[in-house]
């Protein structure tokens, strides 16, 4: 498909988007970037349109070096790497669908909105199996809510039932993996916000179910909620992977390194805690000391799930229009 097609189809796409937008006469915008020479893109341009009044006027600022000439942007050797910011889009209103296509075959595609404005763009790994790896290292390690969803986890099973805690974590980890696969390869598609907040709803649950010892299904079967938890989790780890896009001709291999890496830092996450119980000679996983952890993550978490689900019931604000 030509890139001129390409983006007409986004465009359609974007103006039978549904949502709240399109029932109040307003339409979203479409970028469209396309990389036919190295650092040098073809752009196409539609701003958001408002069928009931004026619409406001949108600045494209986009990272340096890249320069825009009329329908071209070009970055250079570089490339096109850094923030792409969108200002003056109207709060609760405005959204611009962006599709980035690079020379290598990668195709990002995000919508932009007035809460996130801004879109981030970045050098793709490539086909190194190292990158990949650390890339999913470094996801797992600063996905708060991840690492807090593994505590809980590791509060409610404890690190004295190997058995048990080995099965809870196996189950999380071949959960995310399938749905991590079933997004990236566009099988599965949800909307990211619902996600994030189901996210947060399940360290609310594990922190909830680390402060008894009552015999409920999550103290029973903990890898049942461990995988099903685990689904929605793989659905977080895509949208990470969304703004890289993966490497045509091999989808396959960076996906399995970067879950590789998301295993690595999950392994050394539980090891670092079995590791601190171990030393406290099992004090710490005694109800005295366990609650007090769990009210905390449970806190923390709490404020994700208001936050987030702020975001979509509210996107323009409590105070917005």
């Amino acid at each position: 498909m030509s890139p001129r097609c390409l983006a007409l189809l986004v465009l359609v796409l974007a103006w039978l988007w549904p949502g709240e937008a399109g029932a109040h006469g307003l339409r979203p915008g479409v970028l469209s970037l396309h990389e036919d020479q190295p650092g040098s893109f073809t752009v196409m341009w539609t701003e958001p349109v408002d069928t009931s009044g004026p619409a406001a006027s949108i600045e494209l600022v986009f990272p340096e070096p890249c320069e825009l000439h009329d329908d071209r942007l070009e970055c250079g050797p570089e490339g096109l790497q850094g923030e792409l910011a969108f200002r003056g889009l109207a709060e609760g209103h405005d959204r611009v669908m962006t599709l980035v296509r690079f020379r290598d075959g990668r195709t990002l595609e995000a919508m932009v909105t007035a809460a996130e404005p801004r879109l981030e763009l970045r050098a793709g790994p490539g086909r190194s199996a190292g990158a990949w790896i650390s890339l999913g290292l470094r996801h797992i390690v600063g996905g708060l809510d991840h690492v807090a969803f593994v505590l809980g986890l590791l509060m409610v099973v404890g690190t004295r039932g190997a058995g048990r805690l080995l099965a809870t974590i196996t189950a999380f980890t071949v959960a995310h993996s399938l749905t991590l696969a079933l997004a990236v390869t566009n099988t599965l598609t949800l909307a990211a916000a619902p996600v994030e907040a189901t996210i947060a709803a399940s360290v609310v649950l594990v922190a909830r179910e680390a402060t008894h010892d009552r015999p409920t299904l999550t103290r029973r079967a903990p890898w049942l909620v461990a995988f099903a938890f685990g689904l929605v989790h793989g659905l977080g780890f895509a949208g990470a992977l969304a703004q890289w896009g993966l490497p045509p001709g091999w989808v396959g291999g960076s996906l399995l390194c970067f879950n590789l890496g998301v295993e690595l830092g999950q392994l050394a996450i539980v090891g670092v805690v079995v590791a601190v119980v171990a030393l406290g000679r099992g004090v710490l996983e005694r109800r005295p000391a366990r609650r007090p952890a769990a009210y905390a993550l449970g806190g923390l978490a709490a404020w994700w799930l208001l936050e987030r689900t702020l975001a979509i019931v509210a996107p323009g604000g409590l105070t917005g229009s």
